[in-house]
C-alpha cells in the first residue's frame, strides 16, 4: 500500500521533489518507487515535464483505482474504530460563503443532535482551495458552485441541489423599499456592489452587465459593512437571505437578470461516500427544500 501512497502523493503534487518533502522521504527514494511500479504496469505512468510529472493515461486509471482503494481502506480503518472503541466519525466537509454562512450551519446543527457519534468539521474556502481539498482527500465533499473545466475530465460529480435566480438586497432603510414598483431603470441608477461569493472561478461574469459596480469584495462581512446605513446594491443567492436580515440587510427583489444559480455537492468520483456522509447530503437537501431553495430533482 505504501507504494500506492508514494504514487498518489506524485500525482497530486505533480512533482517528485515536492511529493517526496510532503511524505517526508529522499527523491531517490520516491523515484525508485514510481520506477517499480511502471515497471509492474508495463508502462509510464507519467510524463515528464519542465513543470514536473503530469500522468500518463494508464497513470490517470490507476490514481481512480489507487485513490478509490485508499479512501476505503481508510474508511474501514475508521469505522472499525468506531465499532471496537466508540471513537468519533469524523466528516470533514468544505464550502463557499453561502453554503457556509447561509445552510450548512443550520443542517449541522440538527444533524449533530441526531447523530452525535459524528464530528463534522466545516472549512468556508474560495473555489480553487476547495477543489484541492477533494484532491487531497482532506475533504470528503465540497458544497458550491464548480468550474466548468473540473467537470471535463470525469474527475468530480456535481450533483445540484439549489438552482435559482439572485435576489436583490440592500439596507432596510433604502428608499427603492418605499417605491410601490422598482423598475430596470431604477435599478440601473443605483451603485453595486461586485462580488465573488459563489461564481469565484469566473470574477468577471458580474462586470459584464450593464449595472455601476463601486465597489468589490471577496467576502462576505466586508459587503455586510458596506451595505448597512448605504443605498448601495447587491445581488447574490437567496440563501443568504436569513443572515443578511440579522444585519439590517433585506430583500428589495428577485434579480431578474441574474442568470440561475445552480449550486449543489461535489465529490471525487473515485472516493466512495461513506452512509454517514451520505446521509448528511440528503440532510442538506431536504432542509433546502424545506426553504423552498428549488432544488433540482435528483439526476
Amino acid at each position: 500500500m505504501d507504494d500506492y501512497l508514494r504514487f498518489l502523493a506524485v500525482a497530486e503534487h505533480r512533482n517528485i521533489s515536492r511529493a517526496a518533502e510532503a511524505l517526508n522521504i529522499s527523491q531517490p527514494a520516491l523515484s525508485r518507487t514510481i520506477r517499480l511500479l511502471e515497471d509492474r504496469y508495463g508502462t509510464p505512468l507519467f510524463e515528464r515535464t519542465p513543470q514536473g510529472a503530469e500522468l500518463s493515461d494508464a497513470g490517470k486509471t490507476l490514481y481512480i483505482y489507487a485513490s478509490r482503494a485508499v479512501r476505503a481502506l481508510n474508511n474501514a480503518r475508521e469505522d472499525i474504530d468506531h465499532s471496537l472503541h466508540q471513537t468519533r466519525l469524523i466528516l470533514p466537509i468544505c464550502s463557499g460563503d453561502s453554503w457556509g454562512y447561509g445552510i450548512l450551519p443550520h443542517v449541522i446543527e440538527s444533524y449533530r443532535r441526531d447523530n452525535p457519534e459524528v464530528s463534522i468539521h466545516l472549512d468556508v474556502i474560495e473555489h480553487d482551495a476547495r477543489m484541492r481539498g477533494l484532491e487531497t482527500r482532506r475533504h470528503d465533499v465540497a458544497f458550491g458552485v464548480i468550474s466548468p473545466e473540473y467537470l471535463k475530465g470525469g474527475a468530480y460529480g456535481f450533483e445540484p441541489i439549489i438552482c435559482a435566480k439572485y435576489d436583490i438586497y440592500c439596507d432596510a432603510s433604502h428608499p427603492l423599499l418605499r417605491q410601490d414598483r422598482i423598475t430596470e431603470a431604477d435599478l440601473l441608477a443605483e451603485s453595486w456592489i461586485n462580488h465573488k461569493f459563489e461564481y469565484d472561478y469566473d470574477p468577471s461574469s458580474a462586470l459584464r452587465s450593464r449595472r455601476r459596480y463601486v465597489l468589490r469584495t471577496n467576502a462576505l462581512v466586508p459587503a455586510i459593512e458596506a451595505l448597512r446605513g448605504s443605498r448601495l446594491l447587491i445581488s447574490t443567492a437567496k440563501t443568504l437571505g436569513a443572515l443578511f436580515a440579522r444585519s439590517g440587510i433585506v430583500r428589495l427583489t428577485e434579480d431578474d437578470e441574474s442568470p440561475d444559480f445552480v449550486s449543489g455537492v461535489i465529490s471525487q468520483q473515485a472516493a466512495p461516500l461513506r452512509p454517514h456522509t451520505r446521509r448528511f447530503i440528503a440532510a442538506v437537501r431536504a432542509y433546502c427544500q424545506a426553504q423552498g431553495f428549488q432544488p433540482r430533482d435528483r439526476p
